[in-house]
Parts: structure tokens; sequence; C-alpha cells
């Protein structure tokens, strides 16, 4: 039994032995790696390749669409309404001297008639009177045989002063009596658009009641709040031109589409927001009723202003420039490493940039975000 017990002993330290050396063995003859390193990719980078070109610097505001001018039909007489134009209601349209309203004019007719004859009756005094003052003067010179000047009254030069008075006083009347007359019919100042009218057949009017009211079809403006510092780039008359203003595009978005007009910058405002520091300019659409749909006051639109324009220029996306201890630079690829180039900007737009200086035609100017760039890095360019 201790001989058994013995022998699987001795067998166990056996096979023990025999594993430890064969894993001492695999371990040492086990073949080494070699360490290598790893070199990085260069960069992938998109790239730009620029020549020069002609661009027009455009600045883009928003406003509201107002009328050029606005009026109010108000009567000058008063009188019940004979006649309303079938055109005197809310966006009705009409042209100038268009009958839009007419009073009664009996009563004004009237007036007239008695005036003209007022007239007559002082005519006929002045005269009478004017005669017998010659007739006084030929008596005095001719029959009496005076040497010396009559007086005034003699000559009835106080009578002849009252009647010329009542003359003018009376044509004077027939005037006014005329021109009541004429206010009898309102007629439209111009070519217009009513806003709003409240006035009926038959309704008793009297002098300064609102009965409606109106604006000029003949232009409308945008009133566009713009920064100081895109003033230099816009040509305004009153402010920085005597001539034409800038030319502008007006665009007002309806439905699905967005139409636009073309206008043109008139004026500024007479001074600058105290508050925003903004300056409001005057941009003119002329005709808005010419094509349809027609451009109507209250419209919100987007302006298109058009600036200067230049020759020979380079034209950039903003992120492809970088502000380094106050000046831009750009990078660009030269046989596969980054090149830093210092650049002059004219004028930086809502996406773009405009570049003088700094860049030669075939550049091709870096557009990716890079981490830590340097001069002679290498970079690859992507397809």
């Amino acid at each position: 039994m201790r001989k058994k017990t013995f022998f699987h002993l001795l067998l166990v330290l056996l096979l023990l032995s025999v594993g430890i050396g064969g894993a001492l063995y695999l371990l040492h003859t086990k073949p080494k790696l070699k360490k290598r390193k790893l070199r990085p990719h260069p960069p992938l980078v998109r790239v730009k390749e620029i020549s020069p070109q002609s661009y027009r610097i455009k600045i883009e505001g928003f406003g509201t669409v107002y009328p050029l001018r606005t009026g109010q039909i108000v009567p000058e007489v008063a009188g019940r309404v004979l006649y309303v134009s079938p055109r005197l209601v809310a966006g009705g349209r009409f042209k100038k001297g268009e009958l839009l309203l007419r009073i009664d004019p009996r009563d004004y007719e009237a007036a007239l008639a008695l005036a003209k004859a007022e007239l007559e009756e002082a005519r006929r005094q002045l005269a009478q009177i004017e005669a017998e003052a010659q007739a006084a003067r030929t008596e005095w010179y001719e029959i009496l045989r005076h040497k010396t000047p009559p007086s005034p009254l003699v000559l009835k030069e106080p009578q002849l002063e009252a009647a010329k008075a009542r003359v003018l006083a009376a044509e004077a009347k027939v005037k006014k009596a005329a021109l009541d007359l004429a206010r009898t019919e309102i007629k439209a100042p111009f070519d217009g658009v009513v806003i709003e009218a409240d006035v009926e057949v038959g309704q008793y009017v009297s002098p300064g009641m609102v009965l409606g009211k109106i604006y000029d079809a003949s232009a409308v403006e945008v009133r566009v709040p713009l920064e100081a510092k895109f003033l230099p780039w816009l040509k305004i008359p009153g402010f920085n031109t005597r001539g034409e203003g800038s030319r502008a595009l007006v665009f007002v978005r309806l439905g699905e589409r967005e139409e636009n007009w073309p206008g043109r910058i008139v004026r500024a405002a007479a001074k600058a927001d105290e508050k925003t520091r903004l300056l409001d300019l005057f941009v003119r659409v002329k005709d808005p009723f010419r094509r349809h749909p027609s451009l109507l006051p209250g419209f919100f639109a987007r302006v298109e202003l058009w600036g200067q324009e230049y020759s020979g220029v380079f034209v950039l996306p903003r992120k492809a420039l970088h502000l380094e201890e106050g000046r831009w630079i750009v990078w660009v690829v030269e046989e596969g490493r980054l090149a830093r180039r210092e650049v002059e900007v004219l004028y930086f737009g809502r996406e773009e940039a405009l570049l003088r200086q700094g860049l030669k035609a075939g550049d091709q100017v870096v557009l990716s975000r890079l981490a830590g760039p340097f001069p002679g890095m290498k970079v690859r360019i992507a397809p």
C-alpha cells in the first residue's frame, strides 16, 4: 500500500517537473517583437484655388415698407353728399384728378351768381362816379376857368376811392364764391390708393371732417436701419454724395416665393438712433403697382444695398481668415506644406471676405480648421 502511494506521488512530481520545464523553454525561446514607431499621417485639408475677380459689395438690411406720402379726404365746404366714387373704398385705386366725391353745389352756385351781380353793380357805380368826376374837372377848368387846381372833394376823389374799393371787394367775393363752388368736388391730388373711407351718399359733411385716408401710389419707401460701419461703402444723397444714391433690391417673401423690386437710396434720416446708434436709410421703389404682386406698405422687407464694385480682388469664405496679433492671415498649401500669408481685408460680408493684397492667382487657400498649424507643417489636400 505504501509502495503504491509512493509511486503516485513520484508520477505527479515527474509530470509537474516536465510542465515547468516546458514552460520555461517556451518562455526563453519566444520570438521578441520589434517595436516600431508609428508615423502619423499628415492631416487632410480642404482648399480653394483662388483667382482675381470683380466683386460688388452688397450690404443686407431689413425694414418696413412705407408709402411715399399720405393724405386725407377732408371737405372744405359744408353740404350734403350727392356722389361717392365707387373707387373710394379701402384698397380702391384712382388716378390724379379723378372725382372722388361731390357735395350739393346749388347753394354755392347761387352764391356765385349773387357775387357776380354785386360785382356788376359795383363796376356800374364806379363808372358813374368816374364820369361825374370828369365832368367836374371839365367844369372847373373850362366853364368856371379856375386857374388853381380843384380840391379832391370837387373831383369826387373820396367817392372814386370808395367805388374802386367796392369793386375790389366784389371781385374777391366772386373769386371766393367760385372757389367754394369748385370745392364741392373733391378730386384726387395724385395717383393713389384708398387706405380707408367713411362717407355715404346723402351724408351731411362739414369742413374739417376726415372722410377717408389715401396714399401716393407712385412710389414707396423702405426704412432700413444700418450700422455706421457700413455707410462708407454706400452712396447716400445728402450724406456723402450730391449725386444719385446706391442701387438696391427689395425682397419680400410671399408664401414660398421671394419677390423683388429694384430701388435706390434717396436719403438718410436726420439723426442716428441714440440707443441703437443705427442710422435709417430710405430706399425708394418707384411704381410699386406696375407689376403683380404689388409692393404694399406695411410689408417687412429684406433689402440688398449695392455698394462699390472692385476688380482684381480675391473673395474667400470668412472661415478661411484667422486673426493673429491684430493682423489677418490665411494658410495656403505649397508643395504639401503650410505657408502663412498676411492679407489686407477690404470688406467683410455676412459670409465672405474681400481681399486685395497678400495672395496671388492660383494659391490654394486652406478652408479647414487646423489644431496648432505652423509654417512648414505637412498636410494632404482632400479630394
